[in-house]
């Protein structure tokens, strides 16, 4: 009976811990219910991966299109963060950020959507902000055996928007097979002020596969194959929208558990990746000169990660891991009355990163972990097109000339239980970042934003971060309560800034921009997450906020930092009905930096209803749902808007799902 209840209260702490250091969000489909934590952030079946992100603290969503928004943490964002599917490495194809690694994913195709922050995140690579694991869901194994699976379609007002998802899973003794789809198809969506937002529309398709097959009692092989097709994907903030994205994804993977093994864990994964995207100007009027902009990104990796059984207070995780990447872009530009023009916007370059990570937790005692992470990455760089090389020349560098560099990751975390129900944990740490391929090889890539053009610099160091991270963690059985401070400081931070010396590419471009390091700049905030079960569970009472602040070394604020942010949700649960009622708060940005092209954001408060009701007929179950979102018809556009293009007006949605 004693050790039953030293079990219990172990995985009870475990649990704790992992809520402490790790951001954790199930996506629930096919049989699964939500919880009324889950429920919060994933608000139909038919929620994007985009929409999940954005109702998650921590996380913001910088938008340029209805689709294809880039994820920043706590104010990192692009190469200062790891963003990996399934641990998998990926990187976009479009100069222009149009396709983050987050638009290959759907919900439906979804396990769970895990974060950490600054230095917690260097297991999925070396990272100054943190990482984002969009984990694919598994095909399921039963005893039982036979398919199971369900069907959804819905419609939204705003767009015109039709979507609808299929996920099924078949189950013999031994093995499984899973398929999920998503078709989605929007019209230019109307804003707060009944206006139609021009080249906002959009059009994808989203399948994947995944095989399981039992080898033994403790071990299994599984295959996962992704595909996404994106094709007329608007961005109405630039000044061209996306011809087609495609992306295709496969791995094999195996797992091996056994809790009676030294070895406990052992997961052993080869996978490849390639990215293919164009950016198309025909579709707007009054073009100043057509251009084409195709790129691609392909990426062969390999990882393979250990966990040992605990030797006297030490839990050993062990990782390798190896990845390989090659990208290129091009732009061919067609004057009026003159031959056509070409250059390369990233010069056909490689890069090979190979990386050993270590991690010891420490039990201290009943009360207390030690938790010491350690991360040392090779990379390896270089330009092998000999135009683009020639295209570097003119400016006096050599990028025909490797570039290796060693990467150094340590973070240190310590957790206390204080009583039944408080919880401390603490993270510091170390951190760099290898420059991404825009910021050392992007050949005259234009900034809507800011309105210059921008040029890499080979030369950039490394940005170097130490993080610090706080946070606070209440839990009783019907209430939960998380509170985090943390702060970054970065040496060699990288931004652009004009040269006087070169001229400009694009018609209508203010200045040419290079990106340098600058000494330093600092990252700082705070966040809450509380949720609070009454009524024997049939009440859920969850809030939100999250605030940031972010300065360069001369105080003066750093772009693309989100104001305060507040979000609470009101639901209502009997039985196979529900009533949710939400309100979003967003208050003023008045710390803008002007250089780069930002203007006051005006605060703005929204409201958004859902509901749902569920009944079973003979072996089907039968979901019906509907909602209104900003419920005013509130015209508004988030500080990280490009452009302050205004977001979709009042959007009443839909939805029928069928679930066997």
């Amino acid at each position: 009976m004693f050790s039953v209840s030293l079990a219990v209260a172990q995985n009870k702490q475990d649990s704790v811990v992992r809520e402490l250091s790790l951001k954790e969000v199930e996506i629930h489909t096919i049989k699964k219910s939500k919880q009324p934590k889950t429920a919060f952030y994933q608000s139909s079946m038919l929620a994007s991966t985009e929409d999940i992100l954005a109702r998650i603290e921590g996380v913001n969503l910088v938008r340029r299109g209805a689709i294809g928004m880039e994820p920043t943490l706590r104010g990192f964002s692009a190469g200062q963060i790891n963003v990996v599917i399934d641990g998998m490495r990926i990187f976009g194809a479009c100069t222009d950020k149009m396709d983050p690694v987050t638009i290959y994913t759907e919900p439906v195709n979804l396990k769970s959507i895990d974060l950490s922050f600054g230095g917690d995140g260097i297991g999925m690579g070396a990272t100054i902000g943190g990482t984002l694991n969009l984990k694919l869901a598994d095909a399921s194994i039963s005893t039982d055996g036979g398919l199971i699976g369900s069907l959804a379609t819905g419609y939204y007002s705003a767009a015109a928007a039709t979507q609808n998802v299929l996920a099924m899973n078949y189950s013999e003794e031994k093995w499984a097979v899973r398929l999920s789809g998503v078709y989605r198809k929007g019209g230019d969506y109307t804003d707060g002020r009944n206006n139609t937002v021009a080249f906002s529309g959009y059009g994808k398709m989203n399948t994947s596969i995944s095989g399981k097959y039992l080898i033994s009692k403790n071990s299994t092989i599984k295959a996962d194959l992704l595909w996404d097709d994106g094709w007329n994907i608007g961005f109405p903030a630039l000044p061209m929208d996306v011809g087609y994205a495609k992306a295709r994804i496969a791995s094999v993977t195996y797992e091996r558990k056994n809790q009676m093994s030294f070895f406990k864990e052992l997961e052993v994964k080869a996978y490849a990746n390639s990215i293919r995207h164009a950016m198309d100007d025909t579709q707007r009027p009054a073009t100043a000169m057509h251009m084409d902009m195709p790129g691609q990104s392909h990426t062969l990796g390999a990882f393979a990660q250990l966990k040992l059984q605990r030797i006297g207070i030490h839990t050993i995780k062990l990782k390798s891991d190896f990845y390989y990447n090659r990208v290129r872009a091009d732009m061919t530009m067609y004057p009026q009355g003159a031959a056509p023009m070409f250059m390369l916007t990233w010069p056909k370059n490689h890069q090979v990163v190979a990386g050993l990570f270590v991690e010891d937790e420490m039990y201290i005692s009943d009360q207390s972990r030690l938790a010491l992470k350690l991360r040392v990455e090779a990379a390896h760089a270089r330009v092998t097109d000999e135009m683009g090389q020639d295209q570097f020349s003119v400016m006096g560098y050599d990028v025909g000339r490797p570039v290796n560099r060693i990467l150094k990751n340590a973070n240190i975390g310590y957790t206390r239980f204080l009583g039944s129900k408080f919880s401390v944990y603490f993270n510091a740490g170390f951190n760099e970042r290898f420059p991404t391929t825009s910021e050392r090889y992007g050949f005259y890539l234009f900034n809507q934003m800011d309105n210059h053009d921008y040029v890499g610099n080979p030369l950039l160091k490394n940005e170097q971060a130490w993080n610090a991270e706080f946070n606070l963690l209440y839990t009783t059985k019907d209430l939960s309560w998380k509170l985090s401070a943390f702060g970054s400081h970065v040496a060699h931070y990288i931004i652009g800034k004009t040269q006087s010396d070169l001229s400009v590419m694009t018609i209508g471009a203010s200045a040419v921009r290079s990106y340098v390091n600058i000494p330093s700049a600092r990252l700082f905030g705070a966040e809450s997450s509380f949720n609070y079960q009454l009524f024997n569970r049939h009440l859920t009472v969850n809030n939100t906020w999250k605030w940031l602040r972010g300065k360069d070394y001369q105080n003066i604020p750093l772009p693309l930092i989100a104001p305060l942010k507040i979000m609470t949700s009101v639901r209502f649960r009997h039985q196979a009905l529900f009533f949710q009622a939400e309100n979003e708060v967003s208050t003023s940005q008045t710390q803008i930096n002007v250089d780069f092209g930002e203007s006051v954001s005006p605060a703005y408060t929204l409201f958004h209803f859902r509901s749902g009701y569920g009944f079973v007929m003979k072996k089907y179950t039968v979901e019906f749902s509907a909602g209104i979102e900003n419920l005013l018809d509130k015209a508004y556009a988030d500080h990280l808007d490009w452009g302050k293009v205004l977001r979709p007006g009042r959007n009443i949605y839909g939805l029928l799902t069928l679930k066997f």
